[in-house]
C-alpha cells in the first residue's frame, strides 16, 4: 500500500484546481451536461486550445466525465463525476466569500448586481477581466 502521509491536502487541491479556468468550467457543469460548443459559448474568454487542455486535466484528475458518441459529426459531452459534484458546495462557499469580499472592498452593492445580472459597470468590468 502507498504511504500518503507526506502528501499535503492543500497542495493536492491546489494542483488539481490549478488553471485559470478550471473553477469556471466546473461551475458551468455543476447543474447540466454540456457539449464542447456550449462550453465555448458560455466561457467565451477561453481559447479553444486552453479549454481543451483544462477539460483534459479535469478529466484526468477525476472531476469530470467525457462521453464520446459514435456519430458523424462526433458528439462529445462533459459532466461532473461524483468527485466533481462533491466540490460544488466548496465552490458555493468560495462564491459567498467572494461576495463578502467584494462588498467590503468595492463601492457598489454586489448583491444588487447579482440579482440583476450584473448591470453595474464596475462589477461587469471586474467579471469580464477575471
Amino acid at each position: 500500500m502507498d504511504d500518503y502521509s507526506h502528501v499535503c491536502p492543500v497542495t493536492v487541491t491546489q494542483n488539481v484546481l490549478m488553471g485559470k479556468w478550471k473553477l469556471s468550467i466546473l461551475w458551468v457543469l455543476h447543474n447540466k451536461i454540456r457539449r464542447f460548443g456550449e462550453l465555448q459559448k458560455l466561457l467565451p474568454q477561453i481559447s479553444r486550445g486552453v479549454l481543451t487542455q483544462q477539460l483534459r486535466e479535469l478529466e484526468h484528475d477525476g472531476l469530470i466525465n467525457r462521453k464520446v458518441y459514435g456519430e458523424v459529426p462526433p458528439r462529445v459531452e462533459y459532466s461532473l463525476t461524483e468527485i466533481g459534484i462533491s466540490f460544488i458546495p466548496v465552490m458555493s462557499q468560495i462564491m459567498e466569500w467572494g461576495v463578502g469580499y467584494i462588498n467590503k472592498t468595492y463601492s457598489c452593492n454586489v448583491d444588487v448586481c447579482i440579482k440583476n445580472d450584473f448591470p453595474c459597470n464596475k462589477c461587469h468590468e471586474m467579471l469580464k477581466h477575471d
